[in-house]
């Protein structure tokens, strides 16, 4: 790793807490390839389960970041079990739409991305104008983070099994999507190189993500609650008490080592924060590990775990029957992400 241009692109990231996200005309940049976006949708595909997994994790990851989640605070549409499950309902949706549709004028994919682009815009000015701060470019870059960066540093802890090919498509896509979303070139975590992307993706995890989980804001727990309340309508199998250590564990906070590998050695293992956990949350993080680790290196398994994810989206979206139980009828399919005021 070049420790010079790490260091200079974290100082100038901090300086960007200031700088607003571009809200200029969306096009395409010069070097959108779509052939390796094409790949990227497709890694998308084949690894589904995997990198969904890895997105819930990056996106309860960067709460722990001040400035945004004051702004998330201030929009209150995760400040409660069901708004958290509306608004992340329609980030796995506007996902889905990147990936499914092809990235041009007038698709479905373009539209999603001007509906997030506005909703950024309005929540930022509505934000500045109550002293909550801005979404600004270090948010945006950090918010990108959340999205792609456990799936490609940690590929191995996440399931991601990808190919060095997968790799670089994938983050091409992204480069593109952080373009799009009105993220400056200089701050887009994705790059020309894969060598300056792994840098820049390590800047944020040790450099924001790390300190940031040591001492986060006091409201983190609780807006975390939320979201994982609201999500559990998706996935019933997550546990909050695994996510926390699992993120902790994945920003290389001192004590969360699970994998004799990670253990430093003369290590004392009785500050293992495994051990605090209850005896089913250990149950569950071992067999969440198991599975991303181990399994997913199979397409058999691969391929299961897909299909199960599919089949809850298929019921999120036509039953979602735990929604309903949990917040009613109404609320449960209250879930719109392309409507001609957001677009």
């Amino acid at each position: 790793m070049s420790t010079e241009r790490a260091k200079k692109f974290a100082e100038s990231l901090r300086n960007a807490g200031n700088i607003p996200v571009d809200d200029g005309e969306m096009k395409l940049p010069e070097y959108a390839d779509e052939e390796r976006i094409r790949r990227a949708q497709i890694s998308f595909k084949n690894h589904f389960f995997a990198i969904f997994y890895s997105m819930y994790l990056g996106l309860i990851t960067i709460l722990a970041i001040p400035s945004i989640l004051k702004v998330l605070i201030h929009t209150q549409k995760s400040s409660s079990d069901v708004t958290a499950y509306k608004r992340y309902m329609q980030t796995i949706y506007h996902t889905l739409a990147w990936f499914r549709h092809d990235l041009k004028p007038g698709t479905r994919a373009w539209q999603s991305l001007q509906a997030v682009r506005n909703m950024h815009f309005h929540a930022s000015q509505s934000a500045n104008a109550a002293a909550k701060g801005i979404i600004s470019q270090k948010d945006i870059a950090i918010t990108q983070f959340g999205f792609m960066g456990y799936s490609i540093l940690l590929k191995d802890k996440t399931g991601c099994f990808f190919s060095e090919q997968d790799i670089e498509d994938y983050c091409h896509y992204f480069r593109v999507l952080g373009h799009l979303i009105g993220l400056k070139d200089e701050y887009n975590l994705c790059c020309e190189t894969m060598e300056e992307t792994y840098e820049r993706l390590e800047v944020i995890r040790n450099d924001f993500l790390k300190p940031a989980l040591e001492q986060p804001p006091k409201e983190f727990a609780e807006m975390t609650r939320f979201v994982a309340n609201g999500m559990w309508c998706f996935n019933p199998r997550d546990a909050y008490n695994v996510i926390i250590f699992t993120i902790k564990r994945f920003c290389g906070l001192e004590n969360f080592y699970y994998t004799e590998e990670e253990i430093p050695k003369s290590y004392d293992r009785s500050k293992l924060e495994v051990y605090k956990l209850g005896y089913y949350d250990r149950f569950f993080n071992w067999l969440t590990c198991f599975i991303h680790e181990y399994l997913l290196q199979f397409f058999i398994f691969r391929a299961f775990f897909n299909a199960q994810t599919q089949f809850h989206e298929f019921l999120i979206t036509y039953f979602p029957f735990l929604a309903i139980y949990s917040f009613g009828w109404k609320k449960a399919y209250d879930i719109k992400i392309l409507t001609k005021k957001n677009i």
